[in-house]
């Protein structure tokens, strides 16, 4: 499985997709770090079942950034704000582009 915290950040951007039950256990599993097993034990439900709702879910997230690929585009212009901000020498610009910076990592 893919890394927690990319996973994460996937749904963040897609979780409206996935349904309440899904929503419920992928921000437990991914946001509050909980196991599998203290998943199950909160919702009731056996740990494979738990893992399953994560793989599919995982699954759909994925399916959705390969089609639309918005977190890794956001990623991508976040990291080249950032290059220009480090080789910009004026300080106003630098903050102007650092603010902007900033409301792109709020998408």
């Amino acid at each position: 499985m893919q890394d927690k915290i990319s996973i994460g950040i996937l749904n963040d951007y897609y979780g409206g997709i996935l349904n309440g039950h899904q929503k419920d256990i992928m921000h437990m599993y991914f946001d509050c770090d909980m196991s599998l097993a203290e998943v199950s034990d909160e919702l009731g439900i056996t740990r494979q079942a738990v893992r399953e709702v994560v793989v599919r879910s995982t699954q759909k997230l994925q399916d959705m950034e390969e089609k639309l690929q918005l977190a890794s585009k956001v990623i991508k212009i976040s990291r080249r704000l950032k290059q220009i901000i480090d080789t910009t020498s004026s300080e106003i610009t630098q903050k102007e582009l650092a603010e902007l910076l900033s409301e792109i990592k709020e998408i």
